[in-house]
């Protein structure tokens, strides 16, 4: 009985107002579908950008069983007979592997972009892979050939043709992703030179392996190695057990072989562990982008639930005859969720819709986020899968349905003596005295949250929820204490209401405000504290940024090669051309950084080598701890001296005089920490030595970076000319170009950050209009006395506008307090445990002005809109 009845409740009660008022629920799913867009299109965006961080060789010979590379630097190419030695006659292929990064050449013009697109350069062993290809390709087993192929017809396949290829001399393969046709040849930079390769033809697909990205080349091993300078070096070796009855008992065995015969010179990994480590990597960024993303959805709470409250109010007449005609206090609760469920499937339904439109948009600016400080990405789209189809469906439901809760509550418990007054008064809820003490307790409960230390994540990482908790708790808290204070702002205008009747009309109204201005303010309150609070953090980043640039930068020149763009691109520049940047006539002095990838702990980060005295006499250190003496300065007295960033310090626990140990070709070394320094360019961490010490443990004088300072004559952008001119695979910045490079891919990093606070006060500014549509809808009789008074349109909706501008400037008022103490949150708390940065407090104070008054003049804009459309309501109508 009880569903039949709720059935026809929801057919005749819930469907027949929807159908009455679609611009109102429309608008309503709408905004909950905005909310859960934002949700839908950050996920997919975050999970593209790391599922684009995928062993490239599982493009040729399917997912690889195990990867072996050394913690840092290279493998010795003299492992391989000794791995074939150790596996005997099992049933391993041995996959040899070089990976270098390169940038397609440009000519450098004023549009040229500011960072190159870069390649991912793969060399491997053409004959071996030809005939393990054969066994699990696609189409065919060898590489198509295009038309730069020596004897090439079209695309032939046979072996003859193949090897006619393979020993024509350094040439590559492309994906079929990079070009429709095959160029015949591309000139790419590698490290200083730029190189003009021939187009073999386009790389095949095995069995089960996904396509290849446009940003993979394949080269024969040899040629690579002899391409890059790493003759006789490996990056990585990967293992494939062949399939059988008793392959995965195989695997198990080869994993524990590799470990043992490996006596620390390597570490093993699986592709599950490769794919772990890019999620370890970007984790944090990941999870307060998330966070963030959710603050659309949870103003939209505020309107839902606003909405809805509305709704118990203008149909109480209706709820009070049900209920006399004996239907069930369960039966129109189960209504009202309905009601609300309805709502939050379509709302779902259009998020999921609207969030894979906007996914394609955010996956590039997460994309280069991402490239910049973590690894290289190819994600240009994001695709969307059924399971995250069904999680915003949903989020939508049950934001939705937590929203409607209480407004179904209290229709259910409507009094059926309440439909002998049309405008009686709802009945009565939370008392001011108990929302102060409530929004108070709240707001000390936030306080002592944010105390707490962080959640910790594998791979060292840390996740502030209780400074997440301590931000949801201040922001209720507040948004109790502003609806406490509008009656304190509607008496302090008192005066106002006595010059001017329209005024009178709204001061009334605010003196007593409904739930529903509660509401608006809330959620004004809310949208206005995290846009100006996320305004704080981006300054305040902004300001020590910048303060670092200014410490750090010292150099005329910065010179690097183009391919090295992303967080762990490889790119060397060789000792002779670094000699000849050096050797310059207007060159007074230099110094060399080379950045190495390090397994420190299983977790990767940065190993940098720098001419430590060069760069502490250019005072080009920002300290966050000092060295205690100068021993770190002198290359005979440093060898077991390291400094360290304060990101790493942070993450691993460690501080001015503790120790740690780090693999090298050399053997373990074992360096006491002699200073921390800050780093903003690197939240993993970055350990750094001197790079005399860096060049005993690896043999190698190359490095990654050059900086140059040039005599007082010397002008920067002339030599910067001529050394492009002579180096034209090296990207040159001259002090002031950099200074504007990294504060590009700063703001670059915060522009989601940017979107999301404008969505949020947008959603805010909706819900006052429903706010107050809702009240004058209340107001019918009202409102036709005071037309009957002789009140003309203008004023009434000049009456509305006093009361917008009142629940606006309340909600201002709060959200910019709010906005400083979520600021402090966010700097010192959140970014500190997630990041392991300090920063400098600073308030944009224009720019919150600018906020402020935005909201009010936009409150008021639409307060009047609403006013003068309520003021031609008739008495009476159906809702």
């Amino acid at each position: 009985m009880s569903v039949a009845v709720t059935r026809l409740l929801f057919r005749r009660f819930t469907l027949r107002h929807a159908k009455l008022a679609p611009r109102s629920t429309a608008l309503l799913v709408g905004i909950l579908g905005l909310g859960v867009a934002v949700f839908v299109s950050i996920r997919l965006a975050n999970r593209a950008a790391v599922s684009s961080f995928a062993n490239f060789t599982d493009v040729l010979t399917g997912q690889s069983d195990f990867t072996i590379q050394a913690p840092a630097g290279t493998l010795p190419e003299s492992v391989l007979p000794e791995l074939r030695a150790a596996l005997g006659a099992r049933p391993v292929d041995i996959i040899p592997l070089v990976e270098e990064t390169a940038a397609q050449a440009r000519l450098e013009t004023r549009s040229t972009p500011a960072r190159p697109v870069t390649y991912t350069l793969l060399g491997v062993d053409l004959i071996s892979l030809a005939n393990l290809a054969g066994e699990r390709s696609a189409d065919g087993g060898y590489f198509q050939q295009g038309p730069g192929a020596p004897g090439s017809r079209g695309a032939g396949k046979g072996a003859e043709e193949f090897w006619k290829v393979y020993t024509a001399g350094p040439q590559l393969w492309v994906s079929r992703a990079f070009a429709a046709v095959p160029p015949a040849t591309l000139d790419l930079v590698l490290g200083e030179n730029v190189r003009t390769l021939r187009v073999a033809g386009v790389i095949p697909t095995a069995r089960g392996a996904p396509p290849a990205p446009a940003t993979l080349m394949v080269l024969d091993l040899p040629q690579l190695q002899a391409l890059v300078g790493k003759v006789g070096r490996l990056d990585r070796v990967e293992f494939l057990v062949e399939s059988g009855p008793r392959a995965t008992e195989r695997r198990a065995e080869l994993g524990a072989l590799l470990e043992q015969v490996g006596h620390g010179r390597w570490t093993v990994s699986t592709p599950t562990t490769h794919r772990e480590s890019a999620e370890t990597m970007t984790r944090a960024f990941r999870l307060n982008l998330t966070i963030l993303s959710l603050i659309a959805l949870l103003v939209g709470l505020y309107l839902i639930f606003q909405a809805l409250d509305g709704a118990v109010v203008r149909r109480r007449t209706e709820i009070a005859i049900l209920r006399s005609l004996g239907v069930e206090e369960r039966s129109i609760l189960l209504a009202w969720l309905a009601e609300s469920a309805l709502i939050g499937l379509l709302g779902g339904a259009v998020g999921v819709l609207l969030g894979w439109i906007a996914a394609q948009f955010a996956v590039r600016a997460v994309g280069e986020t991402v490239n910049a400080l973590y690894f290289a990405t190819t994600v240009h789209a994001a695709g969307l899968r059924p399971g995250e189809a069904a999680l915003g469906l949903g989020l939508g439901v049950a934001a939705s349905l937590a929203a409607g809760w209480w407004p179904a509550r209290m229709a259910a418990r409507t009094a059926p003596a309440q439909v002998l007054s049309r405008a009686a008064a709802p009945a009565p809820g939370r008392s001011r005295s108990s929302e102060l003490g409530l929004g108070i307790g709240l707001i000390l409960l936030g306080t002592g949250l944010c105390r707490l230390p962080p959640v910790p994540l594998p791979g060292f990482g840390r996740f502030p929820l209780a400074g997440y908790a301590a931000a949801l708790a201040w922001i209720f808290g507040g948004g109790l204490v502003c609806g406490w204070i509008i009656p304190a702002l509607a008496h302090a205008a008192r005066a106002l209401g006595r010059r001017w009747a329209p005024a009178r009309i709204a001061l009334s109204h605010l003196r007593r405000p409904s739930g529903r201005h509660r509401l608006a303010v809330a959620a004004l309150h809310c949208a206005v504290g995290m846009a100006a609070g996320m305004a704080i953090l981006v300054t305040s980043f902004e300001q020590t940024v910048r303060g670092w640039i200014d410490h750090t930068l010292q150099a005329d020149l910065y010179i690097g090669s183009e391919a090295g763009a992303s967080g762990t691109a490889q790119s060397f520049i060789s000792v002779a051309a670094m000699d000849r940047l050096v050797a310059h006539p207007a060159v007074a002095a230099s110094a060399r950084l080379t950045l190495l990838p390090l397994n420190f702990e299983g977790v990767t980060i940065t190993l940098a080598g720098a001419d430590l005295a060069v760069q502490h006499r250019r005072g080009a250190f920002a300290w966050v701890r000092p060295p205690p003496d100068e021993a770190v300065w002198e290359p005979t007295r440093n060898a077991a001296l390291a400094l360290v960033s304060e990101a790493f310090a942070e993450r691993f626990h460690r501080a001015v005089g503790a120790t740690v140990r780090v693999a090298t070709p050399a053997g373990a070394q074992t360096l006491t920490i002699a200073g921390i320094f800050a780093d903003y360019g690197n939240e993993r961490g970055t350990i750094m030595v001197d790079r005399a010490q860096l060049r005993k443990w690896f043999a190698d004088d190359r490095a990654t970076h050059v900086s140059l300072w040039l005599k007082p004559a010397a002008d920067a952008e002339t030599v910067r000319a001529e050394l492009r001119r002579e180096f034209p695979g090296l990207a040159i910045y001259t002090n002031v170009k950099l200074r504007a490079e990294v504060l590009r891919i700063f703001r670059q990093t915060f522009g989601i950050t940017y979107a999301l606070e404008i969505i949020g006060v947008l959603v805010a500014v909706v819900g006052l209009a429903l706010t107050l549509t809702s009240v004058l809808l209340d107001r019918r009789e009202e409102l036709t006395t005071l037309r009957a008074l002789g009140f003309d349109r203008h004023e009434l909706a000049s009456a509305a506008a006093l009361e917008g501008a009142g629940i606006a400037t309340t909600a201002v008022a709060g959200g910019l307090t709010l906005s400083l103490a979520l600021g402090w949150l966010l700097i010192h708390v959140i970014n500190k445990q997630s990041f392991g940065w300090t920063l400098s407090f600073g308030v944009p104070w224009g720019q919150l002005a600018a906020v402020g008054a935005s909201v009010v003049a936009t409150g008021i804009l639409v307060s009047y809109v609403v006013g003068r459309w309520g003021a031609n309501l008739p008495a009476d109508r159906e809702e």
